[in-house]
């Protein structure tokens, strides 16, 4: 059943229930559909209507203290769905190596390895309505034979993401409608997690409307599944005064982590027989028993061994088109040859190139808008290097719920932008030794700005992660808080680290799991 919190009268009713969960997102959603054919009652917290409105929006509002970062109103949608409501819908598990713990990778590892989240990734691929749990670009169309070589190894490989924008209120509305024993409110703003006198077992939730309404929510067990920066508010907001619960060791909003994404420069194509059909993604694939056309896009990323060789954090590209000709492509880069001494041998290569730059531009396989293209761009996504240093915190101002707004203390370090510099250096030493072309990387030499369009983007991690010494983590290998018996957290929050590829497939699967847990400890 869907309702509406202001339907929950009088002030101060309490409702019972065996599970809660706070947020209606692609976590909360996931979770709730698990129990729609179980015994138990669920109740599902949803802060939004089906629709988005400017006051409920206007509840993520917070401000930016550290590096400058989004408008924390601009980086989630707070209705039923959430961010699902406007995602690009591109799916890929994280990768094997991103679960391994590296010395020379700080805070790595995951309490688990890939292999055994398998059967819920498989399982989140139905949700998701994604096509088979098959990643290899062969099954998906690519001739690798056309890849140009840089992007077939050692160093980096071809790899690809399947999209299907799945509307998670839209698509599980009726789902849920139909469901005896799940109730979403909606409008139903969780505002503190309160608990027993030790603090170690949590009794109820409190809930309250934009129109004043206050009720309380009293369940067996509770899951926050309100998103990395929300998950970390409701635990900082609840608990001893000035503490936050789950936060004995100062550990809750803390590992706050994002992708990198910049261009990170140019490639002067010097292989007149490159091709890039690879990189343009097919649409209206569809598969036997699944909803929707999925499709995949491609992209570039490092292969394993390259990141275990030179300890480098994951990294991902994709090649756009650059509107310059190619003159001024192999001017740029000539400019790069009169000041590195590793490059000046090329300069031959590249005298050669000149002379007939205007045949080799009408022969190129690869073309932007009808327009034969010598150059393109290197799109970047660079996994962020988890850091306790950036966290979110409480602030003194507070929401009309009375809740303080949250402060945003974004820090990456000069590790990171090291890692994504010596990337793109293997990657112009690579694409140089195979003849494909030069790289003009747009790191400048001072080792300290990057690209100047580098941006966090909105996939937000870590504010809650896992870790099975609580010493070291909020939560455990299963997503319980530490310490506490009947509190669980779901969501990108938990993640130890952030990898290279889109989290939304990843929070669905580790989503199915903690249901699995769940139905095992209430039944």
């Amino acid at each position: 059943m869907i309702s509406d919190a202001h339907l929950v009268q009088p002030t101060g009713t309490v409702l019972e229930t065996d599970l809660c969960i706070i947020g209606g997102g692609a976590a909360g959603i996931t979770l709730a559909r698990e129990f729609a054919n179980s015994r138990l009652n669920v109740v599902l917290l949803e802060s939004g209507a089906r629709e988005q409105d400017s006051a409920t929006q206007a509840l993520y509002s917070g401000t930016s203290i550290g590096r400058r970062y989004l408008d924390p109103t601009t980086c989630r949608l707070r209705y039923f769905g959430g961010t699902t409501n406007h995602w690009g819908g591109w799916c890929a598990p994280l990768d094997a190596i991103d679960f391994e713990h590296r010395d020379s990778f700080p805070y790595s590892g995951w309490p688990f390895s890939r292999a055994s989240l398998d059967p819920w990734y498989r399982r989140a691929h139905e949700v998701c309505r994604l096509g088979p749990f098959n990643y290899d670009p062969r099954q998906w169309g690519i001739d690798l034979r056309l890849v140009p070589r840089p992007y077939t190894g050692p160093n980096f490989q071809c790899e690809i993401l399947q999209v299907n924008p799945t509307r998670f209120g839209t698509v599980y509305q009726s789902a849920l409608q139909e469901a005896a024993r799940v109730t979403v409110l909606l409008n139903a703003n969780a505002t503190r997690l309160v608990t027993n006198e030790s603090h170690r077992e949590v009794h109820s939730v409190s809930v309250a409307t934009l129109e004043g309404l206050r009720f309380s929510v009293r369940a067996r067990v509770f899951v926050i599944a309100a998103g990395a920066i929300e998950n970390a508010r409701l635990l900082l907001s609840s608990g001893p005064e000035s503490q936050g619960l789950g936060n004995d060791r100062d550990l809750v909003g803390r590992f706050f982590m994002v992708h990198l994404q910049y261009h990170g420069g140019q490639v002067l194509i010097l292989d007149e027989h490159a091709r890039f059909e690879f990189d343009t993604g097919t649409e209206g694939i569809n598969y036997d028993g699944f909803e929707g056309s999925p499709r995949y896009v491609s992209w570039i990323g490092l292969s394993p061994d390259a990141m275990r060789r030179f300890a480098l954090p994951a990294f991902k590209l994709r090649q756009t088109y650059a509107p310059t000709s190619l003159d001024e492509a192999l001017r740029g880069v000539l400019r790069i040859l009169e000041i590195k001494d590793d490059w000046t041998g090329l300069k031959e290569d590249f005298n050669r190139i000149i002379g007939r730059h205007h045949t080799f531009a009408e022969r190129s396989a690869f073309t932007g808008g009808g327009h034969p293209v010598g150059a393109t761009l290197l799109r970047c996504q660079s996994e962020q290097l988890p850091n306790p240093d950036s966290r979110v915190r409480l602030g003194t101002e507070t929401d009309v719920l009375g809740m303080r707004k949250i402060v945003i203390d974004w820090h990456i370090t000069a590790a990171d932008r090291a890692s994504a510099a010596t990337t793109l250096r293997l990657l112009g030493s690579e694409a140089a030794r195979v003849g494909f072309g030069r790289v003009r990387s747009w790191f400048s030499e001072d080792q300290l700005n990057w690209p100047s369009d580098m941006i966090g983007d909105q996939h937000h991690a870590g504010t809650t992660r896992m870790h099975p010494d609580p010493r070291k983590g909020v939560v455990d290998a299963n997503c319980a808080v530490h310490g506490i018996a009947n509190l669980y957290v779901a969501g990108s929050s938990v993640f130890p680290t952030l990898g290279g590829n889109n989290p939304t497939l990843t929070i669905v699967a580790l989503a199915l799991r903690l249901a699995d847990r769940i139905k095992e400890q209430l039944t």
